[in-house]
């Protein structure tokens, strides 16, 4: 994967005016290509140029390479222009007013550099042919541009490092022309990466300086084929912008991916344009192996400030009249920012987002939230946001009120009281009767004297209000206390019965009796005597009224333990009770089948198989009681006393026969010492095959139980296991 240098301009704003023939800089980049041929380089040389700029630079252009130390010609080649000028940027004015497009015009070359050629350690250094016409400048005074790039001897022998082989070195991302506001600091981002990326490296290692640089260009007739350009009165290779020179990073740090990030800054004092260079020095474990050099210009302007944004709160329609920022539920509050502000728009933003079509000066709002407004003045090249404004939304407080005579009922001549219960400390009170405020009522209580609907109004300390629901006070009238009739219930009814009595308030009492329901059971048979008593002096109540609960005998039953039969015997069934159909009850079996009479007390019972009888009996009172027990069915059993699991498929398992009746039967197998070696459940139904854990156990005796189900018969004995 190749990394690229990403140089990042941050600006708020960029402008460039369209002007014929142009070129606004260049770079001259080396890297090393991964072929099957060693020592090859790409050679690739970018300018950047309006389109008439394109036409004028010429198809095909010289290029040489020079001995750093001497300047001494080492080597000469030529390259052709690309048609390929599908890459392009634009650069827009900060207010977005003027646009320019450039394209990136490149001239690439594969080159075969042996450290042979190539071994002096003072390096070597690429340029071009001078070309033209830079992009006048308010600094600059010569016309032509001549590109350069230098390297070591040492990037070429670097391929055979054992430690880490190949090529790494940094590159610049094609930008060219970038815009300022005049005396005001502008910052922008670059960042320096290796291409191709290698591992392992760090400051220690992989070193990347940066440095201002003069633009160049060149003189054909010289020594030196580069030069510094010509600078204009006022300007020098230390102040390349009215001001100074860009400030930059004196520290930085080389990530675990080879990137480093540098902040760079500049903040120019005239309006005009300006070129400028960079030198990016690359070095490895203290050796010097490139230097890169980029041109490139800017454009300073006279900026206009952004509009000042700042929010006051106030009343609704009354922005003079200063507002809490605690608004109360149900109620609305304005934002204010600065009303009449020619050539200003206003973008209102909640919590960060948009607020859909709100771009006036004021903003009315009911819900809580930070709120922020954006100004943007015509012709400015920043806008300005505000600092929050935070809208909270406070509940109105919640308050009830209680009577100290719960029914509300005002005795005549007599008083009540009515006190608050507030959700929150309040501020104030104030009671009102028949929705009209009472005068000099604002405690937290008040003695009532006349009937009426009364309500409380709290307001607390963020001025929120809220009102309880009223409560009505009546006339005491004179009121029988009555009591519902409870109705009539058999002893082994476990349902409550819930006890009424009027006027509400009063106390239950009686056998039976717990708080206001009744327990036939816990009564038990018999007439029972409820009381329901009232004694409420300041509701002018009081009184007793009785019913009386029957509770109606449920008749005895109980069938005992389950029964157990063989499939040939019977057995009677309810022997011990004394219940017949001479006092007065009937019964009934279901089902019926094996039984000698269904509707008989104790009828005898011969069933086929294992069968659960219920009996139901009823009384004359109309009460009945009901029961349930199981006949079952115990059939012979065949349990083997031996078997030989020698494989011979003749006798090799052990099972009993005639457990088809029993089918959750379980049967164990221990081994002499009581472990257990062998377990049959309804869910795992296996022949014992004479092993234990897939291991044979030894020939001898062992004991085997046969449970036939839950609480059921037990079958024990031994059985031998002969090999």
């Amino acid at each position: 994967m190749r990394y690229s240098i990403f140089l990042a301009f941050g600006l708020v704003g960029l402008c460039l005016v369209a002007q014929a023939q142009r070129i606004f800089g260049g770079q001259i980049d080396r890297r090393y290509q991964a072929t099957n041929t060693a020592y090859v380089y790409d050679v690739s040389c970018t300018f950047f140029a309006d389109q008439a700029g394109y036409e004028a630079l010429p198809n095909r252009l010289r290029f040489g390479i020079y001995r750093k130390k001497d300047n001494e010609l080492i080597e000469t080649f030529f390259a052709d222009k690309s048609k390929d000028i599908s890459g392009t940027k634009s650069a827009s004015s900060c207010n977005k007013s003027e646009k320019t497009t450039y394209v990136f015009v490149n001239y690439n070359q594969s080159l075969i550099l042996k450290p042979d050629k190539y071994s002096d350690p003072d390096g070597y250094y690429i340029i071009n042919d001078p070309v033209g016409n830079r992009n006048p400048t308010e600094n600059v005074a010569s016309s032509n541009i001549v590109l350069y790039h230098w390297f070591s001897p040492q990037y070429l022998w670097e391929y055979f490092d054992n430690l880490e082989p190949g090529k790494t070195t940094p590159q610049w991302t094609p930008d060219s022309f970038n815009y300022f506001c005049t005396n005001e600091d502008t910052n922008f981002s670059l960042q320096v990466g290796s291409n191709p990326l290698k591992t392992g490296l760090g400051r220690g290692n992989y070193t990347i300086q940066l440095q201002n640089t003069s633009p160049l260009t060149g003189d054909s007739t010289a020594k030196v084929r580069y030069q510094t350009v010509a600078w204009k009165a006022g300007f020098s290779p230390n102040q390349m912008l009215p001001g100074g020179n860009f400030y930059l990073p004196t520290m930085f740090l080389i990530n675990a991916q080879g990137i480093a990030n540098l902040p760079i800054s500049a903040k120019p004092a005239k309006a005009g344009v300006y070129s400028v260079g960079f030198l990016i020095k690359h070095s490895r474990n203290g050796v010097p192996l490139s230097e890169i050099y980029r041109e490139y210009q800017i454009k300073v302007e006279d900026c206009l400030p952004p509009p000042p944004a700042i929010i006051r709160i106030s009343e609704v329609n009354r922005p003079s009249a200063v507002a809490s920022a605690k608004v109360c539920e149900g109620k609305t509050v304005q934002l204010n920012a600065g009303a009449k502000q020619p050539n200003i728009t206003y973008e209102w933003f909640k919590d960060g987002a948009v607020i859909a079509g709100q771009k006036d000066s004021i903003l009315v709002v009911k819900e809580g939230g930070a709120y922020t407004v954006t100004l943007t003045k015509k012709g400015a090249c920043n806008t300005n946001t505000s600092s929050p404004a935070f809208i909270s939304i406070v509940p109105n407080p919640k308050v009830l009120i209680e009577s100290s005579v719960p029914s509300g009922l005002l005795c005549p001549g007599g008083s009540l009281k009515l006190s608050t219960l507030a959700s929150e400390p309040s501020v104030k009170f104030q009671w009102l009767r028949d929705s009209v405020a009472i005068a000099g009522a604002t405690d937290s209580t008040f003695k009532v004297t006349q009937i009426g609907q009364y309500a409380v109004a709290i307001t607390d300390q963020n001025g929120c209000q809220g009102q309880s629901t009223p409560l009505s006070i009546r006339l005491d009238s004179t009121v029988k206390v009555g009591m519902n009739i409870i109705p009539v219930r058999c002893s082994n009814d476990t349902n409550l019965v819930t006890l009424a009595g009027t006027p509400a308030g009063g106390k239950f009492s009686g056998d039976g009796v717990n708080k206001n329901t009744f327990s036939p059971k816990n009564a038990g048979a018999g007439a029972h005597q409820i009381s329901y008593l009232l004694d409420d002096p300041k509701a002018c109540l009081t009184g007793t009224a009785v019913e009386t609960a029957v509770v109606l005998a449920s008749p005895p039953l109980e069938l005992g333990p389950d029964q157990f039969i063989s499939s040939v015997g019977g057995v009677q069934l309810n022997q011990n009770n004394a219940l017949n159909a001479s006092n007065g009850f009937n019964f009934q079996w279901t089902p019926a089948l094996g039984l000698s009479s269904p509707s008989v007390a104790s009828p005898y019972a011969t069933p086929d198989q294992t069968t659960s009888y219920q009996l139901t009996v009823s009384g004359s009172n109309g009460c009945t009681s009901k029961d349930t027990i199981t006949v079952n069915i115990v059939q012979g059993l065949y349990i083997p006393d031996a078997f030989t699991p020698n494989g011979d498929g003749i006798n090799d398992t052990w099972e009993p026969r005639g457990l088809e009746e029993f089918p959750a039967a379980e049967i164990k197998i221990f081994d002499r010492w009581g472990h257990a070696i062998y377990n049959s459940t309804k869910n795992n139904k296996q022949p014992f095959d004479g092993t234990f854990n897939g291991t044979s156990l030894p020939s001898g005796n062992y004991a085997y139980q046969i449970i036939t189900q839950s609480e059921g018969h037990i079958f024990r004995g031994n059985l031998l296991i002969l090999r």
